[in-house]
């Protein structure tokens, strides 16, 4: 039974920074390739993706009735726990499937994603609120914050899937 060696080096392909794993036999030749993408730095096409996730998951909430009066009668622990649950959550999967084995140097860029991620996906559900007029923030702006933090819980883990799918 022969031992396969590999290398793995870095390399940037067509803009972007990948893995390039290539695998040795035993006399030293290289037989195969493997490129992973790496998702440290974040690029105008994952802010794209991530938009196109929080509005794939948010618009059909927006336009229920339930979330509307939820966001009335909720208690603000309860829209706390929400917001905690979900940056805890989404900084966690980030880390996991982005940055485990590379957050060292790549700190700023992890950071910059999940503000992307928090930033795009509640413009994005304030957007539709608004197109649809169920965002009083001139009025009622509490309820409107709590609107957008319901909404916006799962449109953060639909921003986030869909930033990780390449």
């Amino acid at each position: 039974m022969s031992k396969t060696n590999f290398q793995s080096e870095i390399k940037r392909i067509n803009g972007y920074l990948k893995e390039v794993i290539t695998f040795f036999d035993d006399s030293g030749k290289p037989i195969s390739h493997v490129i992973n993408p790496i998702m440290v730095e974040l690029k105008p096409r994952d802010m794209m993706q991530i938009i196109v996730g929080a509005l794939l998951i948010s618009t059909p909430l927006c336009f229920t009735e339930e979330v509307w009066t939820l966001s009335e009668t909720l208690p603000d622990f309860k829209i706390a726990l929400l917001m905690l649950t979900s940056l805890v959550t989404v900084t966690a999967f980030v880390y996991m499937n982005f940055y485990r084995y590379r957050l060292v140097g790549h700190i700023i860029e992890f950071v910059k994603r999940i503000f992307a991620i928090y930033f795009l996906s509640t413009l994005t559900v304030m957007l539709i609120l608004y197109l649809i007029d169920k965002l009083p923030l001139a009025t009622e702006p509490i309820v409107a914050a709590k609107r957008v933090i319901i909404i916006g819980f799962p449109a953060l883990f639909g921003a986030t899937i869909s930033d990780f799918l390449k």
